[in-house]
């Protein structure tokens, strides 16, 4: 976080030389007044709520439930906005009325199954019966009543058989709903647990009870009151202050791929795990403001700008950031491509000859892997080195100055967005210092500007000047044949990075030209209220736009074939707007046929099948209630939790479940522990002391509630788990004191172990229901995902081929472009934590997490290759395009057949899972090389070119296609590697002939 690293680093961003920083974990590297204040006003809200159970009049008010306050706010913590949480915690209580209205009118139909006589013949001998009873032992006639009715004795198989049958309707119908549209994953946990006790306590009523769910629904509601109120009273946010800070936090990221670069230019060797790790905070971070930014339209706030100039923001930043983050793309690309080297001089190295035995257990892969070292090595030169430190020098003293400005440029916008956040309410800073903020950037832009102008004409200048020798007097190059084009590398390497860097720079000046805009004209502050309600019923009724609510939840894994489907639903509208043909399918079955298929996949598709396995795992937990002989015993033991347990482990994939069950359980037993010491604590051997009590669940309140907050996503069902734990074994232990309670399940440690039966019983239960018929597997629908990407690829790279060098003003192409783009690398962006959770899935295919990750890695490298070419198309001059088509071969029917081939052939093998056949027409990038060969052998520049601005373009069109190309070799190597070769081809060249 910002205000974590601003006191350890200096304006240069370089650490503190007086004292080195300690660097703690992540999830207690949160000691800074902004998490601080979270955490208060979490902690408060589950501590007055855990207090309720200690006041005896409050206690008998509300009933031995009175916990489950504390157990929703552990579920939906008060720790962020105030819309989203009151939108969580409407969604949470909407769910527990609707299946309030669900469970009365189940029992109304349940209790008509019965005919009104037998009803009261039998109610008749239950008073007989508790009469009887109460003489022997000396009891109340009510209170043995009340033991008779939960031990089963007014159970009858018509009305038991109604009640399953309704409520296992509602639960079907809520979990499908659940997994179509994720806002309602709160909506579908708390209305089946309200389900659960009309399902496990209906059938044993004598009588219709209107308010059989209060138990459960009135603390749950003073639960979300409380967290509101604390939501509102202590520290507020905003919608616009919670998406101004993620910027700042996001464009101080943003500077560490322009110090990167310096370093490097400076002639440092760069960390990848370093590069990794600044990749993805920045794209983490970047991601985090997509589901804030769907609620700006619902802004209630104070401050300078309303929703649409943050929103007016959103594009500025995420230009900048995005050409931040290819300049670290390509730092990454070198690193890659030195790797790649030193593997394919490993395979040049290798003796030519060898045995028989020896060429079977050769490496998969051998086929192509020598073909692109003898690539390499016709491209080898002992200048190679030289070649790159020229460029590295020319550069330095030409772009560092720019990549300066440019990162300070940032640091400035970061500080203007700070200024205008912080202080809303009190001490709010004044006109005179946002004046002075706004005066700042301009002074900032004009001299970005000027720097990049005066970047602009030394860096070519100066790239021209370490590479003289390959100009004539004329400013003619002068090599030629391969060994000459092999020459220009340097040169072309060097436009590249230039070109990046400006774009850079560019993007900065556009996002300091938006602030200074809102500094100067944004003078007022004053009281925004939200302009588009009506934004709220498209945001709800959608299931592709993104929600907080789903971390709330405890949903660690995003469903892949929602994934696929939203890519699909995303591209319709380009595809139509730019007249993509995927092709022509084949002839459409009947109606019927049709109709058929579409229902079997409607009931039997993970949606389908999440839904089945929450039912049958339903009726397998809560059948004992319903049998006379162990009603009591279910009852008395609280076997509702088994089932609650038992339906929330369940999830739509088996690795989402795995890592889901493994957590559930070390934190209920971490839960459960620390509600037995604090218990003990408290109240010692007593029936529990309310001041003792109240003192140390502040302390454990405040630790299990860091945890709910800070802990990584990917733990939230764990320490959920922990919470609810101690808040069940602290309260039913209190409950056991001072309430009259059939059944309760005692104190301490007797309350601990009797939870923690009936959790891991649950546990059982869902791993078996989950495993059976058949694991739904997420690494089946991811493959299915990626090999839709390589189809969306291929549609790309043909809409490439379609329109390059056709001079079309009016089409859309130019509008549309960065925008698939984007769209696919969101959709591929969305898989890295279902791939991650692989490691947990345990599954029989033949892909590993790994050979996913890295064709995850390689499907973005294409896309971002093609998108950059597809803007090219638009913008680059038609000769420069035309040069650029008969240089590479771009229309060659040979090399489009070849790459549409070996695309097809990835598509086919991510979707089955086959090998893929040993000869292939790669690497591609020889193929390409090749036909330059043929066609030309003679490179053709100049110095007018090189000072050309669209030729600087043309050479960064030349580097995606080739990186194009590359990352399709690659990724059919990673293939092979993980899936092996088939149809092998031994011509015997290799073997000594005697």
């Amino acid at each position: 976080m910002a205000s974590s690293t601003g006191s350890a680093n200096d304006e240069s961003g370089t650490p503190s030389a007086r004292r080195p920083r300690v660097v703690l974990p992540a999830w207690l590297d949160h000691f800074n007044r902004t998490d601080l204040k979270v955490l208060f006003r979490c902690w408060t809200a589950a501590w007055v709520a855990t207090l309720l159970i200690f006041i005896t009049p409050v206690l008998h008010r509300i009933g031995i439930a009175t916990f489950f306050g504390a157990l929703v706010l552990y579920i939906v913590p008060p720790a962020g906005i105030l819309f989203v949480y009151l939108l969580a915690s409407l969604s949470l209580l909407a769910g527990m009325c609707l299946g309030w209205a669900w469970g009365l009118l189940t029992m109304k139909a349940a209790l008509a199954a019965r005919p009104a006589s037998q009803t009261q013949a039998r109610l008749l001998a239950l008073v007989h019966q508790a009469a009887a009873q109460a003489q022997q032992s000396g009891r109340s006639v009510a209170t043995v009543a009340q033991e008779l009715v939960h031990d089963g004795f007014m159970l009858d198989a018509r009305v038991t058989v109604v009640f399953y049958v309704m409520i296992c309707v509602f639960v079907y119908a809520m979990a499908r709903l659940r997994v179509a549209n994720n806002k309602f994953i709160l909506a579908q946990i708390f209305s089946t647990i309200i389900a659960d006790l009309f399902l496990l306590f209906g059938p044993t009523l004598p009588s219709f009870t209107a308010s059989l769910a209060e138990v459960l629904v009135e603390p749950g509601a003073i639960g979300v009151g409380l967290g509101a109120a604390c939501c509102l009273l202590f520290f507020p946010q905003s919608t616009s202050y919670a998406v101004l800070t993620k910027m700042e936090q996001l464009l101080r990221l943003g500077r560490a791929p322009l110090e990167c670069t310096v370093s490097r230019l400076d002639g440092d060797a760069l960390s990848l795990s370093h590069l990794i790790e600044t990749k993805a905070k920045i794209i983490g971070t970047l991601k985090a403001i997509d589901p804030l930014l769907a609620f700006l339209p619902l802004d209630f706030s104070r401050g300078r700008w309303n929703a649409d100039d943050v929103r007016s923001l959103q594009q500025p930043v995420r230009k900048a950031l995005l050409a931040t983050l290819s300049l670290l793309e390509y730092h990454l690309a070198r690193i890659h491509s030195d790797q790649n080297a030193e593997r394919l001089e490993a395979t040049d190295a290798s003796p030519p000859n060898s045995s028989a035995p020896e060429k079977r257990d050769r490496a998969v892969g051998h086929h192509q892997l020598q073909a692109s070292a003898e690539m390499m090595h016709a491209f080898r030169s002992p200048e190679e080195e030289a070649i790159r430190e020229r460029t590295r020098q020319a550069l330095r003293h030409s772009t560092i100055p720019l990549l300066q400005a440019s990162s300070g440029a940032l640091d400035v916008v970061a500080e203007s967005v700070r200024v205008v956040n912080s202080r809303r309410w009190i001490g709010a800073a004044s006109q005179a210092e946002i004046d002075q903020q706004a005066a700042r950037a301009e002074h900032t832009l004009d001299a970005l500007r000027t720097t990049r102008a005066s970047s602009l004409a030394a860096t070519t200048e100066a790239l021209i000047e370490s590479h003289s020798e390959m100009f004539d007097a004329e400013g003619w190059f002068v090599n030629t044949g391969l060994g000459g084009a092999h020459a220009l590398r340097g040169i072309v390497i060097g436009m590249v990075i230039e070109e990046r860097i400006l774009a850079v720079a560019q993007a900065t000046e556009g996002l300091l030209d938006q602030i200074q805009w809102l500094l100067r004209n944004r003078t007022k502050t004053r009281l925004w209220i939200p302009s588009h309600l009506q934004y709220a019923l498209s945001w709800l009724s959608s299931g592709s736009v993104a929600t907080p609510m789903a971390e709330s939840a405890g949903t660690t894994a995003v469903d892949p074939e929602e994934l696929e489907q939203q890519q699909q639903q995303q591209t319709a509208e380009a595809e139509r707007l730019l007249r993509i043909s995927r092709g022509y399918g084949t002839p459409q079955r009947s109606r019927l046929t049709r109709g058929i298929i579409a229902g079997f996949h409607w009931l039997f598709n993970p949606a389908g099948m999440y839904a089945l396995r929450l039912v049958v795992v339903t009726i397998a937990t809560a059948i004992p209630s319903a049998l006379p002989h162990t009603a009591g015993f279910y009852y008395r033991e609280k076997g509702i939790w088994g089932v609650i347990t038992a339906q929330t482990t369940l999830v739509v994939y088996m690795a989402d479940f795995t890592f889901s069950l493994g957590s559930r359980a070390a934190g209920t037993v971490i839960g459960g522990v620390l509600g037995m010491v604090a218990w003990y604590i408290g109240s010692g051997l007593g029936p529990g002391n309310a001041y003792g009590l109240g003192a140390i669940t502040a302390a454990m309140t405040a630790v299990l509630m860091w945890w709910r907050i800070f802990l990584p996503p990917a733990f939230t069902p764990s320490t959920i788990m922990s919470g609810v734990t101690f808040v069940l074994v602290v309260g039913f232990s209190y409950d056991d004191g001072h309430t009259q309670q059939y059944g309760l399940p005692g104190r301490g440690y007797t309350a601990f172990y009797k939870r923690l039966v009936t959790v891991l019983l649950g546990f059982l239960a869902a791993f078996v229901v989950q495993l059976f018929p058949r694991p739904p597997s997420a690494t089946r629908h991811i493959c299915h995902t990626l090999s839709g990407t390589v189809r969306t690829l291929s549609d790309h790279y043909a809409l490439v081929l379609s329109h390059w060098a056709r001079a079309d003003p009016s089409h859309p192409l130019a509008t549309v472009a960065d925008r698939i783009t984007l769209e696919l690398a969101e959709t591929l962006l969305s898989l890295t934590g279902p791939i991650a959770l692989l490691r947990l899935e345990m599954s029989i295919g033949p892909f590993h997490r790994r050979t996913l990750q890295q064709t995850q890695s390689l499907c973005g490298n294409m896309n971002q290759a093609l998108g950059r070419l597809l803007l090219l198309s638009t913008t680059l001059p038609l000769d420069l395009q035309s040069r650029f088509q008969h240089t590479v071969g771009l229309n060659d029917d040979f090399i489009v057949g070849e790459i549409m081939a070996v695309l097809g052939v990835i598509e086919q093998a991510l979707k089955a899972g086959v090998a893929l056949p040993e000869r292939l027409p790669t690497p591609l990038v020889k193929r390409c090389v090749e036909a330059w060969q043929r066609e030309h052998r003679v490179a053709e520049l100049s110095k007018d070119l090189v000072r050309d601005e669209n030729y600087r373009r043309y050479c960064v069109a030349l580097s995606s296609y080739l990186k194009f190309l590359a990352a399709v070799d690659e990724l059919v190597l990673v293939l092979k590697g993980g899936l092996g070769e088939a149809h092998v081809v031994d011509r015997g060249e290799d073997y000594d002939m005697v």
